[in-house]
């Protein structure tokens, strides 16, 4: 009996060492968070899998369900003091929800204040502006603004471009009836995370070319998804590894976002969902490893019409050019009316060169850009600031930049 309890033990032993062995990069702040991070990712990433095997749900159902109980007890256990001195209230803009966080000092004065639109992340599946509470509060709070938290359709239940119309169609609301939240028009800015610095950057674009409505005063985008072209990008390949944010999973919210169709992983992870012709097109200009890799020689490309562009048989593929879809993807013409910029990356991020990227071809194109670069953080670390100082250096910078630019 002891003999087979000890064997039991060992076992147990070995499969949790097994399981617990996170990779985590030598120089990483805070190693022992990192790594119960990415244990925290992988193990919801497989119940989540292991749900739908057993016909509880779909995979990114279970996702949502799964981090959004997990992350939902946290902040039960922390309260709401946060929220002190300002009005919260849901409410509807052109029909999507949206929170508004106010300060009641500029209700009781009257005075038009900036504005801030924020888009939250969550791989356009999961996550909500409950998740985000904490931090929109804060900004609205610290520079006494008003800020709209976009509650968007989520896919996979709403692919392409359901999440992209819900966030146009509140910024333009908040634009267009900026008085009625004591809000001067000419100075409302937009904000994202991952997958909400996507919307946030497609958003920019998209009303950079409406008339009619006052413009943008800036976009920050905090460690923004921008291109589903290349799953090759130094950043890919150096730390797509990583559970904090793996290529594999980065690709996976993509196709849910895209098309709901996950047979494709593979495909895209081998960078064989484009063509020969589209890798010597400009698009793939748009994505040039020399931005990120300077002693790179620079890529040749021709110029070719997006019409005549050639696809393997995937749903909807066309669309990973369109940049409201994918805002790298964007034309350089296109980007030269774009209100100053700030841009969050993380070294230990496969987003990394995405944001680099932007920022570099933003510059280019004569766009003022403040580039805010972390080289010991990760992928997803700012909520982690009560617990993190290099987070809370990382909240601290952008916030001073929203003080300075909206």
């Amino acid at each position: 009996m002891v003999v087979k309890s000890a064997l039991v033990f060992v076992v147990v032993a070995v499969l949790l060492t097994y399981y617990c062995n996170e990779p985590v990069p030598p120089d990483i702040a805070h190693p022992t968070q990192f790594a119960s991070f990415g244990v925290v990712m992988r193990t919801v990433w497989n119940m989540a899998i292991l749900g739908e095997y057993l016909g509880i749900g779909t995979e990114p159902q279970n996702l949502r369900y799964i981090l959004g109980s997990l992350i939902g007890a946290a902040q039960r256990v922390k309260g709401t003091s946060y929220r002190e001195g300002l009005d919260c209230r849901d409410t509807m803009f052109n029909r999507v929800r949206v929170r508004v966080y106010e300060p009641v000092s500029v209700a009781k004065s009257g005075a038009k204040v900036p504005g801030l639109v924020y888009i939250h992340g969550g791989g356009w599946i999961m996550l909500s502006v409950d998740v985000f509470d904490e931090l929109t509060a804060r900004v609205a709070k610290e520079l006494g603004i008003v800020v709209v938290s976009v509650e968007y359709r989520l896919a996979p239940e709403h692919v392409f471009p359901a999440a992209f119309d819900d966030c146009v169609a509140a910024t333009k609301f908040f634009l267009q009836n900026a008085e009625l939240y004591n809000v001067d028009r000419t100075r409302v800015g937009i904000s994202g995370d991952s997958s909400g610095g996507n919307l946030a950057a497609a958003v920019t674009l998209a009303l950079a070319k409406e008339k009619g409505l006052p413009k943008l005063k800036t976009q920050a985008l905090i460690y923004p998804a921008l291109q589903a072209l290349d799953f090759n990008t130094p950043s890919y390949i150096d730390h797509g590894h990583l559970n904090t944010l793996s290529k594999e999973k980065m690709i996976s919210y993509w196709l849910w976002y895209l098309n709901n169709d996950s047979s494709f992983k593979e495909v895209f992870g081998a960078n064989n969902h484009t063509s020969e012709q589209l890798k010597k097109s400009q698009y793939a200009g748009y994505v040039d490893h020399k931005m990120v890799r300077p002693n790179l020689r620079p890529k040749v490309v021709t110029p070719v019409k997006k019409e005549s562009i050639k696809f393997p048989e995937i749903p909807n593929i066309a669309t990973i050019l369109d940049p409201r879809f994918a805002p790298l993807m964007a034309d350089d013409d296109d980007l030269k009316d774009l209100p100053p910029t700030f841009v969050m990356t993380c070294e230990y991020d496969v987003l990394r060169d995405d944001g680099v990227m932007y920022a570099t071809r933003l510059r280019k194109a004569g766009v003022r850009v403040e580039h805010d670069h972390y080289e010991r953080a990760f992928h997803g670390f700012l909520p982690q600031n009560d617990v993190n100082e290099v987070a809370e250096t990382a909240v601290q910078n952008y916030i001073s930049y929203l003080k300075k630019n909206l």
